[in-house]
């Protein structure tokens, strides 16, 4: 099965051919904001994070950022700092550079002299950017080269039996011919994880599983947590009440 596709430098594929405005903290994320909604091909994501965070939870979020500007989906980052988060855009623009041929830039508000300045620069960056991106062309690919990520996206009533379903049955169709699928977030298989273990691909696959879901258990129990609170949604439990 044949699909086109963006060819990236690390020779993966993406559908989408996105600039991605990047901030790295929430102190940045109005500026990046701004300069997307004046740019047609760029887009931006919300950084909850990036000050104020310690440990392990700098890590993750270190690797999140980068991971975003991996996505085959982009074509080139444009970072925005605001200059003294935990998370700087200067680091996070050399790892860029050191895991990724991509194209990416880096602009931080106290460098540039405030907020105004910052949008110009990053104005003109994406502009330049974009342009460059246009030159890129669909090629023919084989769809094993395609990544599915799936995520709940708030649960309704026919969920269980239409949308859950027919996802489903497009990520077995994938799966056949070589691809990959993500499952999003482990609390929506609590409960179902023997039925994906039975079909895990080998015992580490399925080890690997049926620990993930053991651990989130044991830390809601550890916490006091009834995750039936969360999951599933209130609206549902109305619902089918």
């Amino acid at each position: 099965m044949k699909i086109k596709a963006y060819k990236r430098p690390d020779g993966k594929y993406g559908i989408r051919n996105k600039v991605l405005i990047l901030p790295s903290v929430g102190c940045a994320n109005e500026t990046a904001r701004l300069i997307s909604e004046q740019v047609q091909g760029t887009t931006y994501i919300t950084n909850p994070k990036g000050c104020g965070q310690i440990g392990s939870s700098v890590e993750l979020m270190h690797r999140t950022l980068i991971g975003l500007t991996l996505n085959p989906n982009v074509y080139g980052t444009i970072i925005v700092g605001l200059g003294c988060e935990t998370i700087q855009a200067y680091d996070l623009y050399e790892e860029v550079k050191k895991r990724s041929n991509k194209p990416v830039e880096v602009i931080s508000i106290q460098r540039e002299g405030g907020t105004l300045k910052t949008i110009q620069k990053g104005i003109k960056l994406a502009r330049k950017m974009v342009e460059e991106m246009s030159k890129i062309e669909r090629e023919e690919v084989d769809i094993s080269n395609i990544t599915l990520a799936t995520n709940c996206g708030g649960s309704d009533a026919t969920s269980g039996i239409a949308a859950n379903p027919t996802l489903g049955y497009c990520s077995d169709i994938l799966i056949k011919e070589g691809a990959t699928v993500f499952l999003g977030e482990t609390t929506e298989f609590i409960g179902a994880e023997h039925i994906l273990a039975r079909r895990a691909k080998n015992e580490k696959v399925r080890n690997n599983l049926l620990t993930i879901v053991k651990n989130l258990e044991n830390e809601f129990i550890r916490l006091g947590i009834d995750v039936r609170g969360a999951n599933p949604s209130p609206g549902n439990i109305k619902v089918f009440r």
